[in-house]
């Protein structure tokens, strides 16, 4: 299994103009002019995508470490974090396409994602389109068409409608969490507003209903905590039996969360992923 150090260096952000919604992008490496596409040129350029309800900086600590030999590059959807627009768009479909606007200019030969929740839905729907070729996906937390989310999207209607009172779900994670992770993640979740978040679980919810994945070839990598809950580890597994290339990756002493609760175990996998692929 390959090591990551733990070397930390820039932490550049840059805005970029996506059909005119201003994206907030946060990449490593060495910082360019505005305007200008971050450097990817070392090792595997390695995508990050968010969950609904948080922001690209949430995969910081992964990050610094996958800088080391790759690189790794996120950024806010719509409506979330700091990038623009009060909601997020509609569909899942729409999201994938922004992506594709956004990274259409930067000349990336190859992907590797990394997604998260929502994030590994618009992954998908990147792996089938012909615009990029994505080497591999690797999904955490809750994925899957099966996951029923009408219980998250009927509560944050009650929070955009005044009904109840917006809290931070500190569910998912392993027994004990990190006291600054937690902090941390709280940062990522109280910087977007719930009425983005629950228009971006409706997009979610909807493409779970429609999506057939028993056509997609991309290698698929689902990594799923010991900590996770047996439903979304039921989901997890669900998704992956329902892919022809898919496979699982149990991942010890964390929940839902891997790329916050251990980065360096979660930036092994992904090490191990991209030199599993660049041997085929």
């Amino acid at each position: 299994m390959h090591v990551c150090s733990s070397t930390v260096r820039y932490v550049p952000d840059k805005y970029f103009d996506v059909d005119g919604i201003a994206t907030l992008v946060h990449h490593r490496g060495a910082t360019v002019l505005p305007g200008s596409p971050p450097n990817l040129d070392d090792g595997q350029a390695i995508l990050l995508l968010h969950d609904a309800g948080v922001n690209g900086n949430a995969f910081s600590d992964l990050m610094d470490l996958l800088m080391v030999t790759h690189s790794p590059v996120s950024f806010d959807l719509p409506g979330h974090g700091r990038s623009g627009s009060l909601d997020s768009l509609d569909s899942v479909e729409s999201m994938a396409a922004h992506t594709r606007s956004l990274i259409t200019s930067w000349d990336i030969s190859s992907l590797v994602i990394v997604a998260e929740g929502l994030g590994a839905a618009i992954g998908c729907e990147l792996a089938a389109s012909d615009d990029v070729e994505v080497l591999a996906l690797i999904c955490c937390g809750i994925v899957g068409s099966t996951v029923d989310l009408q219980g998250e999207i009927q509560e944050l209607g009650n929070i955009t409608s005044g009904k109840a009172r917006r809290q931070f779900d500190t569910s998912g994670y392993a027994p004990g969490p990190d006291e600054q992770m937690m902090r941390k993640a709280f940062g990522h979740w109280v910087t977007t507003d719930p009425r983005a978040t629950l228009g971006a679980r409706k997009a979610q919810a909807d493409w779970n209903a429609r999506v057939n994945l028993s056509q997609s070839a991309t290698p698929t990598v689902v990594v799923v905590g010991e900590h996770t809950e047996e439903v979304f580890r039921t989901s997890s597994h669900q998704f992956a039996d329902s892919l022809t290339n898919g496979s699982v990756v149990t991942m010890p002493e964390v929940g839902r969360h891997p790329a916050q609760e251990s980065p360096s175990r979660f930036c092994a996998v992904i090490e191990d992923t991209i030199a599993e692929r660049s041997e085929k």
